[in-house]
């Protein structure tokens, strides 16, 4: 898989193609997720994502919260996985 600075390309595969359409990949283990991101050119790059603890319960208010953003989101896969700072 090649390695790549998305920081330097505001957004875009070295190809000019938006990082939001690539296809998304996950992949969750005990203690980290990853996420692997193909460009439609054959760009790959991964988002590694540690200090995530599936054991952690989830309460109600929370999967209320999810039910609610999703009933309001239009946008790819993509999209919907990347984080966003509120």
């Amino acid at each position: 898989m090649q390695e790549s600075n998305l920081e330097s390309r505001k957004g875009l595969c070295v190809c000019g193609r938006k990082l939001v359409d690539a296809t998304v990949s996950v992949y969750r283990s005990h203690t980290d997720r990853c996420l692997f991101h193909r460009c439609d050119c054959g760009a790959e790059w991964t988002e590694h994502q540690a200090g995530i603890n599936a054991a952690d319960p989830v309460s109600s208010d929370e999967v209320i919260e999810v039910h609610a953003r999703l009933a309001q989101f239009h946008g790819s896969f993509s999209e919907l996985l990347q984080q966003r700072s509120v």
